[in-house]
């Protein structure tokens, strides 16, 4: 099978092009920046690899060849669709933000908030994934990546969010049917879900022998919003959960904190990103929104709920 021939330069062909439009040469330098000797030269580099004229010189114009009229309804057509493919990539870039987060902290948190930014910022589109994978930001797998960890990930900036906890939050029906809970020991009347571990380190923090708690947990699910949800639908069971992620519950009174201690955890979570990526209007734009987000609501406070800076493995998403 015969090789396609090589195409010509690619400045001929855009000169070439440009002319077609204008017919005339003079008005093509003009158009690109080049001398109208220039755009003569391009043309005849055109010509002579082709082997036919494209133009028909006039005193004050010139006028395509039936050749040359088909040549150049193919080239106008290939560089308006090099435009569109070049302005629909660098639109995408520029006006789709991409956020990978955690799916609890996702819907909990950033999903009722995420239209505030929006409201401010028309002309950015929002995509959030809510994968439990790792998104390489780097590779241009996501613009910002809301992690839980350690706040170190090789060459990645990290702002500091918040401290992860955990604490028993019950539905506010098991509170009126089991209730009250006025000592730890009290949560030991309900089934417990979530991690074992979890409970068995708030308890002791809490002075109580972890050795009263059952072998093993009597539900634990893939995210915490889904082990609140089959809490409330069981009507007798207490979720080792974090607080944080469900406080617009907490607040309304379907969710109850009985007790003000909260697990600490090795861990936090964090807003990363591309340091090299900084200056981008989008990512800037929402760094800038996330630190600086109140959330009185929850923690009591006025001041911006994630105070820039500090130290950072993954909890339950």
């Amino acid at each position: 099978m015969p090789k396609p021939a090589p195409l010509p330069p690619i400045q001929s062909i855009r000169v070439f092009e440009t002319a077609a439009r204008l017919g005339n040469f003079t008005k093509t330098g003009a158009a690109l920046g080049m001398t109208q000797a220039a755009v003569s030269y391009q043309i005849k580099i055109l010509e002579d690899r082709l082997g036919f004229s494209l133009f028909d010189r006039k005193p004050r114009h010139v006028e395509l060849t039936p050749r040359g009229q088909r040549l150049a309804s193919g080239t106008s057509e290939a560089f308006r669709l090099l435009e569109r493919t070049f302005r629909d990539v660098h639109e995408t870039h520029d006006n789709v933000l991409t956020i990978a987060a955690l799916p609890t902290f996702c819907s909990n948190w950033l999903v009722p908030r995420i239209g505030n930014f929006q409201m401010a910022h028309p002309d950015l589109a929002v995509r959030i994934d809510t994968s439990t994978e790792v998104k390489d930001i780097k590779a241009g797998e996501a613009d910002i990546s809301l992690r839980s960890g350690y706040g170190e990930w090789d060459g990645l900036e990290a702002r500091h969010l918040f401290k992860d906890t955990t604490a028993p939050l019950l539905p506010r029906s098991v509170v009126k049917r089991f209730g009250p809970f006025d000592k730890p020991e009290d949560l030991l009347r309900l089934r417990l879900f979530g991690p074992l571990h979890w409970w068995q380190a708030w308890f002791k923090e809490q002075g109580v022998d972890p050795a009263r708690l059952p072998t093993r947990p009597a539900l634990e699910l893939e995210t915490q919003t889904m082990e609140i949800s089959a809490a409330i639908a069981s009507g007798d069971a207490a979720s080792m959960v974090t607080p944080i992620y469900f406080a617009e519950q907490i607040a309304s009174g379907a969710l109850v904190q009985p007790f003000e201690h909260e697990s600490p955890h090795t861990h936090s979570h964090w807003l990363v990103y591309d340091k090299a990526r900084i200056r981008e209007p989008k990512i800037k734009a929402f760094i800038e929104w996330m630190l600086f987000q109140p959330m009185a609501f929850c923690l009591n406070q006025t001041e911006p709920a994630f105070p820039e800076a500090g130290k950072p493995v993954s909890t339950k998403p």
